[in-house]
């Protein structure tokens, strides 16, 4: 047998050589302090009654304490905007490319998952011309998140964006 063998038999028997000392150890009792000490006796049902005179019943105060410690809120009127009070509305910004064939095919891909996308002509100064796809406008936060997470769900990695109103 080779040497790797004959210390790898060793090492499992020395573990299962400390798992049987380790079971035949005794198990922990209580501390020679607590031993020496008498338990204390806890009296009948009958004494605990006559014994209410001499000794006072252990009483539980959280049943007073509770009430007294209720903390009440001030009333707060909720703050709610309505589209009206926005002067913004959310619009969704998909993907910018360079031909106007590839927009129109994630246009068409966002279409597929129900959203309202439009593809977007951008000249730039330079001379390029690019091609934005976005989807929107939502005038709520929540059609807004609703809207990303579709478009997330399909590997598109949308730029939100704020856009003012018109008017």
């Amino acid at each position: 047998m080779s040497l790797k063998w004959i210390l790898s038999l060793a090492a499992v028997g020395g573990f299962i050589g400390f798992i049987a000392y380790l079971n035949s150890l005794p198990a922990p009792g209580p501390a020679p302090q607590e031993a020496a000490r008498p338990a204390p006796v806890a009296p009948a049902p009958a004494e605990a009654e006559t014994a209410s005179g001499t000794e006072e019943k252990q009483r539980y105060r959280f049943y007073e304490l509770l009430p007294e410690s209720e903390v009440v809120p001030p009333e707060v009127e909720e703050y709610t905007p309505g589209p009206a009070s926005q002067n913004f509305t959310y619009l969704i910004q998909s993907g910018s490319f360079r031909s106007q064939q590839d927009a129109e095919r994630q246009r068409a891909q966002i279409a597929f998952q129900g959203l309202r996308a439009s593809v977007q002509r951008i000249d730039l100064d330079s001379g390029s011309t690019w091609f934005r796809v976005n989807v929107g406008p939502f005038t709520s936060r929540s059609q807004m998140n609703s809207a990303v997470d579709k478009l997330v769900s399909i590997n598109i990695e949308p730029l939100v964006r704020k856009v003012p109103k018109e008017g």
